[in-house]
């Protein structure tokens, strides 16, 4: 039984790091592995570093549309690149070893995270009493996310993110 488990985990595992069909659809765009924004040497990856990497995709997807959208938010490109260049080359040698240490994940970072460039332009325009917070989950519950199991499951409960089936 053991042995069982552990085969059906490597082989869920390197699923996540090989390419060619659909890992998660948002509001009808399909996103494949290789969109994922994470590298790594070996054939396989941790699944809750992939999880957590997907997770930022669908962020990216579904808030940047709607500020576009609803606010006319819209990015420099050359912007967004030299601050996701600037972040990653301030990783230490160990955090470089994240799988997510790359430019695709930290220009994510860049556009929706924290610190990223769309809140300064989404903050003074969203109603009174509306918290960036409230407004992001809202537009993430109300995106029509569907996951392949392999990589787990949408949920809105407790917040919105791909769960561990």
């Amino acid at each position: 039984m053991k042995k069982s488990l552990i085969a059906v985990a490597i082989l869920v595992t390197a699923g996540a790091c090989s390419g060619g069909h659909s890992v998660v659809s948002v509001d009808g765009t399909s996103f494949q592995v290789d969109d994922i924004p994470v590298t790594t040497e070996s054939s396989t990856i941790d699944l809750a570093t992939f999880r957590n990497a997907l997770n930022w995709v669908i962020r990216d997807e579904v808030l940047v549309a709607a500020a576009e959208e609803e606010f006319g938010v819209s990015f420099v490109d050359e912007e967004l690149t030299e601050r996701a260049s600037a972040a990653l080359d301030a990783l230490t040698e160990a955090e470089q070893e994240d799988p997510r240490a790359n430019l695709n994940y930290f220009l994510i970072q860049a556009r929706v995270g924290l610190e990223g460039l769309m809140w300064p332009q989404v903050e003074p325009q969203l109603p009174d009493g509306v918290s960036q917070n409230d407004w992001a989950v809202e537009k993430l519950e109300a995106a029509t996310i569907e996951v392949d199991a392999r990589y787990g499951e949408w949920r809105t409960d407790p917040e919105p993110l791909v769960y561990a089936p």
